[in-house]
């Protein structure tokens, strides 16, 4: 096994000062002090928490960036644009709301062009790594539709709340699904699971990107790209129990296991609704997908699969 850098361990301060600013925010949500609805508040989570406790999970590819920042001031650089994303909703939208969100798109691409480097370091030698590649290259669709929501543009015809809807899956689904992939990957690649454990996280890596493509398409492309997801999602969420019952202490035992049963039942959900979206009658409307789906996948698959593998032993990410 080839040696490989230390994940990034030096954005705690900001994720915990993120972590209180987004607890403020749903704070003001549930209480009505903030004009916020619940897609609006489930996105935000992801500049403010998410996404720098993901990529904290990412081994770098040298030890440092290359853009002449350090790690830590990186960590600033995320908290600052989680800042500015979370102003552009309490503005209407338009030019300036769109500058405000732009400051997350540059994070963003900044994190899709390391995604970029990746890729062309490792090509097809780690299967770990593409995972990783793919999720940080998901982060710029995200972060793309999301100026275009708070730009007020319906790209392709789509309109709110589809937009931002848009934005949190390859947010969720797409960038934490992938990355979670390539540790899942990468604790269990040398067992007798390597094989089918493959097949199955490529497709819920793959997934999120079709089902993107596949609402330019139809009614029949969504729904097999919605079955790819939930065989790839189902198949995540075994490797991640598998990983529970492995040598993790009981925190990151409970955490892995809630997180693969929240994604599951996500899944189930996600599945009544893409089967009712074929015949073009949902059986399960979309303002509950919304709430109940969104906050099974960000709360709980999200944040508490990122608490248990940060109390899982770290090894190294190159296969």
């Amino acid at each position: 096994m080839h040696s490989a850098p230390e994940p990034r361990s030096t954005f705690r301060p900001t994720v915990i000062l993120g972590a209180v600013a987004w607890l403020m925010l749903a704070a003001g949500f549930w209480f009505g002090w903030l004009q916020l609805d619940v897609v609006e508040l489930l996105f935000l989570l992801a500049p403010w928490v998410m996404v720098p406790l993901a990529i904290s999970l990412i081994p770098s590819l040298d030890g440092s960036p290359w853009i002449g920042i350090g790690l830590g001031g990186l960590g600033w650089v995320m908290l600052a644009a989680g800042m500015l994303g979370t102003l552009s909703f309490f503005q209407p939208a338009g030019p300036r709301a769109a500058s405000l969100a732009g400051a997350w798109f540059l994070v963003c691409l900044w994190f899709a062009l390391e995604g970029l480097r990746r890729l062309l370091r490792y090509r097809a030698q780690s299967f770990t790594q593409f995972c990783f590649a793919a999720g940080e290259a998901y982060l710029i669709v995200g972060g793309a539709w999301f100026v275009a929501s708070r730009l007020g543009l319906q790209p392709i015809g789509f309109q709110e709340p589809i937009v931002l809807l848009t934005v949190v899956h390859f947010h969720f689904a797409g960038f934490l699904s992938a990355v979670f992939a390539g540790l899942t990957y990468e604790r269990l690649r040398e067992t007798r699971w390597r094989k089918p454990l493959r097949v199955a996280l490529a497709s819920a890596v793959a997934g999120p990107g079709l089902l993107g493509l596949a609402f330019l398409v139809g009614p029949k492309l969504k729904l097999a790209a919605v079955i790819l997801i939930v065989v790839g999602q189902f198949g995540l969420a075994t490797g991640m129990i598998r990983v529970a019952f492995g040598k993790v202490n009981s925190v990151a035992r409970a955490m892995l296991i809630f997180s693969s049963s929240c994604v599951v039942a996500g899944m189930v959900l996600a599945a009544s609704w893409a089967l009712g979206e074929f015949p073009l009658q949902a059986f399960v409307e979309l303002g509950r997908m919304e709430r109940v789906h969104g906050t099974l996948n960000a709360i709980g698959f999200g944040i508490c699969g990122l608490i248990g593998w940060m109390h899982t032993s770290r090894r190294s990410a190159t296969s």
